[in-house]
């Protein structure tokens, strides 16, 4: 999906700033779940910044180089807001640069970007940053993708891959770096990790190999599926290994406060 995303907008955007943005986005997501604010929310002001220059292609052919301040981020963003409103939409001219000054101006007055700011970084000033990149890459891809919001939403939800150090991937193979947690807690972090793509029970399987067998792991999916609603079991075959094993909002939720996700 990610491939055919940036396919579809490098027919509008500069592929330079294209993959800044992208990079950018994965680092917004990645440094939430993990906790960390401080750098969510610099990675949030940074996306802004790279996203205020896919604007001014967008709208006048040329933008401010990478690696050359922009040096009014407030007045990029008026001026914008006078671009012209027959050739590009509300949302371009208006409502995603506003978006973008909130996340600049988070980053540089909320002691996040800059020693001194009045508020120290925190879990609502990243949770804040991370919506309105949400929002703006939603946006991106509804406008020059699809015209469908909830397309576009499903198709955000699908390019994050977040790297946590609890798992390491061997060629396919996830090993959980922490041997003392319990095995639904090594499922539960297992899914985290692979997030909307899903394990199946036999790849669960596999990555457990001589740890526990496999009825266990049955036994542990279904209390995890109907006794909490952590995980969501979608049975695609009458092998039942082969069915796919989804964490629900419930199981990220409780994956993000019950398990250190750090190593």
């Amino acid at each position: 999906m990610l491939a055919k995303i940036r396919q579809q907008l490098e027919q509008t955007f500069s592929q330079e700033l294209l993959d800044k943005l992208l990079d950018e986005y994965q680092l917004v997501n990645e440094n939430y779940y993990l906790g960390h604010y401080r750098p969510c929310s610099l990675n949030a002001g940074r996306f802004a910044e790279v996203a205020l220059r896919m604007l001014q292609q967008l709208t006048t052919g040329a933008f401010t180089p990478l690696g050359e301040q922009i040096t009014k981020f407030s007045n990029e963003v008026l001026t914008l807001e006078k671009a012209d409103s027959n050739s590009f939409p509300q949302s371009l001219r208006i409502q995603i640069p506003r978006t973008l000054q909130i996340m600049y101006d988070i980053r540089n007055k909320r002691d996040i970007g800059h020693v001194g700011g009045d508020v120290n970084a925190n879990y609502t000033d990243a949770t804040l940053s991370l919506t309105c990149c949400n929002w703006v890459m939603t946006e991106f891809i509804r406008i020059y993708f699809t015209t469908n919001i909830d397309t576009a939403q499903k198709m955000v939800n699908s390019i994050i891959k977040v790297r946590i150090p609890l798992i390491q991937d061997f060629n396919g193979f996830l090993k959980v770096l922490d041997p003392k947690l319990s095995v639904p807690d090594k499922i539960m972090a297992l899914l985290y990790y692979r997030d909307n793509e899903g394990a199946s029970v036999d790849e669960l399987d596999n990555w457990f190999k001589e740890q526990t067998s496999l009825n266990y792991i049955k036994t542990a999916l279904g209390r995890l599926e109907h006794d909490r609603a952590f995980i969501h079991i979608d049975e695609i075959s009458e092998n039942w290994v082969q069915n796919i094993c989804l964490i629900t909002e419930t199981g990220k939720r409780y994956v993000e406060q019950n398990i250190e996700l750090s190593i």
